[in-house]
């Protein structure tokens, strides 16, 4: 099978960056995970959930590229277009722009690079995986099975404690962005780094 950044072209490589972007300022509270190295990344043709370091298939990559070219945008927000509610409107128009995170693909690339992420951050493998999986079912409400669920269980219930639950319909970027989300993001980091612990409960 072959594993490499060499299977993706460069839309690919671009969307990848872009979500790095996305995942180094959401995590900015928790420290810096630097600049995407692809070359860190186990890049399939097939999707392949075994192995570490957990890996992102092309499909997957090629998803989300698709996803934004296909302006699938906005979607809980398209109600208010109609409505004479000005508040509506104008949500409705700022996230026109945005995809909403809500599938399988998402979920892969996700849990991929909050894995990467969490390396970067000190966390050792086991650790990184329960990191991924809960950041990717967070934000998109797609699961991942690399970890166990009580421990993704309960990463996920301590950023919803810091930044409340997901809207209904899932996330955008900009809500991630917010000073009580990458909070939730760094709380995240720090209930992981217990995991393999008797502090972990």
């Amino acid at each position: 099978m072959d594993v490499s950044a060499d299977l993706l072209d460069d839309a690919m490589k671009d969307q990848l960056g872009v979500e790095w972007d996305r995942f180094k300022k959401a995590f900015a509270q928790a420290g810096d995970i630097g600049v995407l190295k692809l070359d860190e990344l186990r890049i399939v043709a097939e999707r392949d959930r075994k192995g570490l370091p957990p890996a992102v298939s092309v499909a997957a990559v090629q998803g989300l590229v698709n996803l934004e070219k296909r302006g699938s945008r906005g979607q809980s927000f398209r109600g208010g277009e109609e409505t004479k509610d000005p508040t509506q409107r104008l949500a409705a128009q700022a996230r026109a722009s945005e995809v909403r995170l809500h599938d399988a693909d998402h979920s892969e690339v996700y849990s991929v690079l909050a894995y990467h992420a969490g390396r970067r951050l000190g966390l050792n493998d086991a650790q990184a995986c329960v990191l991924g999986d809960a950041v990717a079912y967070l934000l998109t409400g797609w699961g991942q099975v690399r970890a166990e669920a009580r421990y993704v269980d309960k990463v996920i219930y301590e950023f919803k404690k810091v930044a409340g639950s997901p809207p209904e319909g899932g996330f955008f970027w900009s809500d991630l962005h917010s000073l009580m989300s990458r909070n939730g993001f760094k709380v995240m980091v720090d209930t992981v780094q217990l995991v393999g612990t008797a502090a972990f409960r």
